[in-house]
């Protein structure tokens, strides 16, 4: 079976793409509230990061269903979601809207799991209202972390020797202009302390630059003291210290909270003429303010994974800036990570088409496919049981109390 890349809908019949035929499992013992269908759908909104979907799909293939049923693999265009989300099972959001309108239009839909970490697009309490799973993948377990640090430190690099002036040298045949940044002895910021921030760290040590982070949270003592004299990064207790960077390296998630937070007021405290980077999200542009700061110089170079609207035009004017550099949304679009990512969607959807207490909706029971499932995921809206017989909160208690006896 293929990933189909055109836009369609599946009938109801197919439900899209079905994989090889396979001897079946049978049910687990104490499978009674297991609902019987002839197929398992696995929907990936977008045809964004196609290699995604098609690692997932091999993946998937390796699994055999459990009972009478098969799985089903359907990658459609955003604007088929609608339709093709009727008859999901598990819904992998990438780049589209996930919303109650949306989930409304799901009445079997068990799990919403993000190819990679961010949820953004995705209405938590919408999911929980309905009992839906919501969950990512952390980038530690995956290769993520590793191949997003790699492409800050290229976009950082790419903005300090100024790429986009090297290829209109080349263009025009100038030897030994222009004259760029070194990175040795500059100082760098992280913002935001989380896996992929530690990973870019320990790769511009490297480099022999002065680092400093910075995160939302107060620093434990102890964080503090490593990082300062083992790791040789100067923990920062205000963003305002960033006024002696060099470069800035943005690494940290986006909230409702920090929209927009690369503004004015974020660039009036970096030193005029810096580098930033942004490996993050581009919910965090306040787009015109950084244009203006390009503009007139305050901002010396952008480098950029991701942009506020995305695919994002290549004609808007901070795209074109002679002083902006923009990637595709690829940092971490790799084979490691991608194969490994695939492999744990894969997985996640098999334990769930598994699992002897699934029913109209998937609130969580006690199940050992499921908790084993959570081992390489994580689950951002359900506290679920560790241990047999151990019981913790649920999405609905009516509901899992009267499915699960729990």
């Amino acid at each position: 079976a293929r990933v189909s890349r055109s836009t369609r809908v599946a009938s109801p019949d197919r439900g899209g793409d079905a994989m090889p035929p396979k001897k079946k499992r049978g049910l687990p013992p104490g499978a009674l509230h297991h609902v019987e269908r002839k197929y398992f759908k696995v929907l990936f909104c977008g045809e964004e990061f196609p290699a995604g979907a098609e690692e997932t799909r091999k993946a998937l293939e390796k699994h055999d269903a459990v009972g009478n049923c098969e799985f089903r693999f359907v990658a459609c265009a955003r604007e088929q979601v609608a339709t093709e989300i009727v008859n999901a099972d598990v819904a992998v959001p990438l780049m589209t809207k996930i919303d109650e309108t949306l989930l409304a239009k799901a009445p079997i839909l068990k799990l919403v799991l993000q190819f990679g970490v961010g949820l953004e697009g995705v209405d938590e309490e919408a999911c929980t209202k309905r009992g839906i799973l919501l969950a990512r993948i952390p980038s530690e377990k995956t290769g993520n972390a590793d191949s997003t640090a790699e492409m800050a430190v290229f976009l950082l690099l790419a903005g300090l020797r100024r790429v986009n002036q090297l290829a209109k040298s080349l263009t025009d045949r100038r030897l030994g202009e222009p004259i760029t940044v070194q990175l040795k002895g500059k100082t760098v910021t992280i913002v935001g302390w989380g896996h992929i921030g530690k990973e870019v760290a320990r790769r511009l040590c490297a480099f022999g630059c002065k680092l400093q982070a910075v995160r939302k949270s107060e620093w434990p003592k102890e964080e503090w003291d490593f990082l300062l004299y083992d790791e040789g990064v100067r923990p920062l207790d205000e963003l305002k210290w960033i006024k002696n960077s060099d470069a800035v390296v943005l690494c940290c998630n986006q909230t409702k909270e920090n929209m927009g937070m690369i503004n004015d007021d974020f660039i009036g405290h970096m030193k005029p003429g810096a580098v930033l980077v942004n490996i993050a999200r581009g919910g965090l542009f306040n787009r015109e303010h950084v244009l203006r700061a390009l503009d007139d110089g305050r901002l010396g170079y952008l480098a950029s994974d991701v942009a506020w609207q995305e695919p994002v035009d290549p004609t808007d004017p901070l795209v074109a800036h002679e002083r902006a550099y923009f990637t595709p949304h690829v940092g971490g679009v790799t084979d490691m990570s991608y194969q490994t990512m695939g492999a744990i969607v894969a997985k996640a959807c098999a334990s769930l088409q598994a699992d002897p207490w699934m029913g109209e909706t998937c609130v969580v029971g006690i199940s050992p496919e499921l908790r084993y499932m959570v081992d390489e995921i994580m689950i951002v809206n359900a506290n679920l049981p560790a241990f047999p017989g151990v019981t913790g909160p649920c999405v609905d208690f009516e509901q899992c109390r009267k499915r699960c006896r729990c």
